[in-house]
């Protein structure tokens, strides 16, 4: 039976106890049982998750800071330093500031403890599935882990001081207490969605898009239960099921004064769900008021956005506070309890900067909502469906292929993780921004629908071959089949690896293929250490002052490298032109010395370098419909396809910033 009829007729799969039917203490003393005596899919998921460990930690360091890594370490340390934090939606939530701060202070900063959050997190990603195992089954449960652990874009992002794969963790874990919520209820779960939902806010603002599609699920889920207690037919059944989609969220928060009149009996879990992942939820979406009353003319700047930022916020809380108590007060005490006592000091870094309050609440959602319309990276409407075959091309044909046939099947968790990724794909490919690091947020549900697929395909493959009343002919059919699918994933699965291994260890700063987009070149950090070295040959203590260009954003990652140095200054290329302090070390673009020959002069040593490169992009950006079905027609599309796999593009054309470093003459003690 399979484990999707087995969780329908309470019999759970692999011969396990359904949970929610056993009684609480042999509940416990079985999961206690299991933590003293893993078996063989708890240890292989285990195994799994050690190799990820080594996957992500190797050589974390060997990598040059992206500008944006460079950012979120340069902030942390900031804090570890005692100068304190500031919260600012532009480098997103405060949790990894705050994280990778302690860190430094408990073993010291540099390049591989800041990323080391990042790998941890996704770490523990891999393991994650292991909450699903009743639904996944084992084989699904260990595939699931592979995949995870496997994805180049997963393990491209698990050595970098972004937030997406820390997010990507609290967002399995709310969708797991969500689906193990709405299968077995329990206070635990809600507990584990309250927790998890908190720290995804205070992460990144990527949990918008998580909370809107997880509510429209959890609607159109309340809905259909709804119209299934009506014993209306026909048009008047159509007309209930066009008023209840739109309004099931409602009912949920009524459910005392209208739901038991609408739909008599036991109030569905998908309701208790909506009221708390929408209560919990709604004071940080208060911003979303801001573009409709711009729209009607009203100034939204200054005093005036504080003014109705501040009664929106409070009215939302309010209001959510009056509908999460009138649900279950006791229940919900104590989940905007444990929300709250994770956001709140997050965002003020302690009570020690309560203008972090309100650009947590307000700011967040506001300053992204005005970048939509900024649409930074200019990338086309096909972009995620163009990574995905590049980068996750294992768990995508899997996920599409069997995913469609699960959930045409009815299969309840393949249906949420198709609306899980299908709702994340279309509200990433509709917003204006497009980055390389947001295909975390696709390969993370098609891993999980892949991983379901072969949690029901695999076992059932083998039942049939081995099936008694099954004919030679039927057996040796099913086994040609059943090479021909291990032979294709074993050619997906090899190259993933190479796509993985190519990108995360092969060329991880030099960006010959799109997932890495823009990166500062290594020439930075070795720079780096000859300024060092320079500064440590001349006499004294006295080091040199440095002049750093900011022209075009130059100025990063150099703050990062040279945070221990004392006396660098950052400084415009018009103040650069007027010249500067003879003995000083000049780090400057090519344009702004271009534009002042003389610049050179009084400088004994120069040493050309790449500043920032990036993947060339015109070629794809100028694909169109036409062009599209003509490639395809003409078979130059998988051409250029194979083409791209063996070798990806020649290193001469990635486009790139360059400048030089300018030392002074070294001092003459320095050569004795």
């Amino acid at each position: 039976m399979t484990s999707a009829l087995s969780a329908q007729s309470g019999v759970a799969p692999s011969g396990e106890a359904p949970s929610s039917k056993a009684p609480r203490g042999r509940r416990l003393r079985e999961a206690a049982l299991r933590l003293r005596r893993p078996d063989a899919v708890t240890l292989a998921v285990l195994g799994v998750t050690a190799l990820a460990l080594v996957l992500r930690l190797y050589d974390l360091g060997g990598r040059a800071m992206h500008h944006d890594e460079s950012l979120h370490a340069t902030f942390a340390f900031y804090l570890a330093e005692g100068r304190g934090y500031v919260h600012d939606p532009l480098m997103h939530g405060p949790l990894q500031f705050h994280v990778i701060a302690a860190l430094f202070r408990l073993f010291g900063d540099g390049e591989a403890m800041a990323r080391l959050l990042a790998a941890l997190a996704g770490t523990a990603l891999v393991a994650a599935p292991l909450l699903l195992r009743r639904s996944l089954g084992g084989v699904g449960t260990v595939v699931a882990a592979l995949l995870l652990a496997l994805s180049p874009s997963l393990l491209y992002f698990s050595r970098f001081a972004r937030n997406d794969v820390v997010i990507a963790l609290w967002t399995l874990l709310i969708v797991a207490a969500v689906w193990r919520y709405r299968e077995e209820g329990g206070q635990r779960w809600l507990v584990l969605l309250a927790a998890t939902l908190a720290l995804a806010f205070a992460t990144k603002e990527t949990v918008y898009l998580t909370v809107a599609v997880l509510l429209i699920y959890l609607d159109v889920a309340l809905a259909r239960t709804l119209l299934a207690r009506r014993p209306s037919r026909g048009r008047r059944r159509m007309f209930e099921a066009a008023a209840l989609l739109p309004t099931a969220w409602l009912i949920a928060v009524l459910w005392r004064p209208l739901g038991r009149r609408l739909a008599p009996g036991p109030r569905p879990r998908d309701a208790d769900l909506l009221v708390v992942l929408g209560t919990l939820s709604a004071p940080f979406l208060a911003a979303g008021v801001a573009p409709p009353l711009g729209w009607l003319g009203l100034d939204l700047s200054g005093d005036g956005e504080r003014a109705v930022g501040a009664a929106t916020v409070l009215l939302l809380m309010g209001g959510s506070a009056a509908a999460g108590l009138h649900w279950d007060w006791r229940r919900w005490a104590l989940l905007a309890a444990i929300f709250y006592a994770i956001t709140l000091p997050l965002y003020s870094t302690g009570f020690t900067n309560l203008d972090g309050l309100g650009s947590g609440l307000w700011g967040s959602l506001d300053y992204w909502l005005d970048q939509q319309d900024v649409r930074r990276g200019s990338q086309p409407g096909f972009y995620y469906l163009m990574m995905l075959p590049l980068y996750e091309m294992l768990s995508l044909v899997p996920a599409l292929v069997g995913g469609a046939w699960l959930v045409w099947r009815g299969d309840r968790l393949a249906r949420m993780l198709a609306w899980w990724f299908l709702g994340t794909l279309v509200a990433l490919s509709l917003a204006g921004e497009k980055m390389p690091w947001l295909t975390v947020h696709l390969a993370l549900p098609l891993a999980m629908l892949a991983a379901r697929v072969a949690g029901e395909a695999l076992p059932a493959a083998g039942r049939a071959l081995r099936g008694r009343g099954a004919t030679v002919a039927a057996r040796a059919g099913g086994g040609v089949a059943a090479v021909a699918v291990m032979g294709m994933m074993a050619l997906l699965l090899a190259l993933s690896l190479r796509t993985a291994g190519g990108v995360v260890y092969g060329h991880p700063d030099t960006p010959i293929e799109p997932l890495i987009y823009t990166q500062t070149s290594p020439d930075v950090p070795a720079l780096a250490r000859e300024i060092e070295s320079f500064a440590a040959a001349g006499p004294g203590s006295a080091r040199p002052p440095v002049y750093v260009d900011t022209t075009a954003s130059f100025s990063w990652p150099w703050v990062w490298y040279l945070r221990d140095y004392s006396g660098v200054r950052y400084v415009s290329a018009e103040t650069i032109a007027d010249g500067v302090p003879e003995g000083s070390i000049l780090i400057a673009t090519d344009s702004t010395l271009a534009a002042n020959p003389g610049l050179r002069d009084g400088f004994a040593e120069a040493r050309p370098y790449r500043h920032r490169l990036w993947f060339p992009e015109q070629r794809y950006r100028e694909t169109t419909p036409t062009t599209l079905i003509e490639g395809i027609g003409d078979g130059s599309l998988l051409t250029d396809w194979i083409d791209f796999f063996a070798d990806r593009i020649e290193e001469d054309a990635i486009g790139s910033i360059d400048g030089e470093v300018l030392f002074p003459p070294r001092p003459a003690a320095a050569g004795g």
